[in-house]
Order: C-alpha cells, then structure tokens, then sequence
C-alpha cells in the first residue's frame, strides 16, 4: 500500500474500494430495512404484553368482586339485619346481650350504606374471647368499631365483666357485579356449589 501511494497508482484499489463501498451501502440498506421490521415487531410485542396486562387486572378485579360482594348484606333487609345477626352471634356463646341503642345509619357515601348498633353484656373472659373469634371467622362481613371491658367489682359476680360493644356493616345501595358481568348469576351459582361442596366434605 505504501508503494501505491508513493507511485501514485490508485486504480489498483480502486475495484476494492468500489465493492466494499457498495458491500457497505447494501449492508446498510438491509439493516435499516429489518430495524423497521424489527421495532415494528417489538411494538406489537408491548402491545400484547399490555393488553394481557390489562386481561389478568380485569381477570384478578372480578373475582375479587365476585368473592367479596356476595359477603355483604343486602339492602332490602336493613332495618333487621344487623341485630339479628348480633343475637346470633351472642346465642353461640350462650348469651343474652342487651341491645342498648336504636340502629344509627349513614348513607352519606353514594355507594354503601354504614349501619352501626350498640349491645352491651356481662360475661366472662373466656365467653368474650370465643365471640371475638365467631366474629373474625364467620362470612358475614360485621366488624365490631369499639369495645369497652369493666370488671365487675360485685363479690357476687366476681370474675365476670361489664362489657359494651359497637357492631357495624356495610350494605351496598346496589349490586354492581350484576351490571358489569354478564355470566353473573352463573358464576354465584358456582360459589355455592363450591363452598356446599367444602362443607360436605
């Protein structure tokens, strides 16, 4: 090459340089080519991977609603509901409280309506404690806001507690899983035919 330069003979390179040029000029037209090809490819890509996103959140969203809107009240029977359900829960202890309030509403929330009732009941320890399981452990959605425990300072009564409780729940003003899904009362006939099983075995 040295030799060539200092001779001033450049036609020798002169085909090398034209095919590496064009060997160049093709490579590169390919490559910008397949890169459109390619980027077109990769958004398609995304584009599922998002819409499959998208279908596991909507999946996932509708059977936690599924799961959880059955678990409330319905509204139609509020005005006995909630007290019939805490003298249920009392009777399994074998206990009779004493409903110390009327029912208190608030429907303040365009969605769901909070019912609240006060009770009160002297009992044990071990009495109250087996409540407070019933309730964490039963389907029904009832959560107890506030609880106030006095002993009983009675010689007569001793060991036993004066005890005051707010229970509440929610009852939705209306069912939205019938209105967003179509397969709905389907899919609740499958709940109780899979929780009937359970409970058969």
């Amino acid at each position: 090459i040295k030799t060539v330069v200092q001779e001033g003979n450049f036609k020798l390179f002169l085909y090398q340089l034209i095919a590496v040029l064009l060997v160049f000029l093709l490579f590169r037209g390919v490559s910008s080519h397949n890169a459109g090809k390619i980027q077109a490819y990769r958004g398609k890509m995304e584009a599922i991977q998002v819409q499959k996103e998208n279908a596991d959140e909507y999946e996932a969203s509708k059977r936690k609603l599924m799961m959880l809107e059955p678990r409330f009240p319905d509204i139609s029977k509020k005005d006995g509901w909630l007290q019939t359900q805490v003298l249920s829960i009392f009777q399994k202890v074998e206990v009779t409280p004493e409903i110390a309030g009327a029912q208190t509403e608030n429907a303040e929330n365009p969605s769901y309506v909070v019912v609240s009732l006060p009770a009160s009941v002297n009992m044990e320890f071990n009495q109250f404690a087996n409540l407070l399981a019933d309730l964490e452990n039963q389907d029904d959605l009832i959560k107890v806001s506030s609880i106030t425990l006095e002993k009983e300072t009675d010689l007569a009564r001793l060991g036993s507690n004066k005890i005051s409780l707010k229970f509440n729940t929610v009852f939705p003003k209306e069912r939205i899983g019938k209105k967003l899904f179509t397969d709905y009362d389907a899919l609740i006939a499958a709940q109780k035919q899979s929780v009937s099983g359970g409970e058969g075995k």
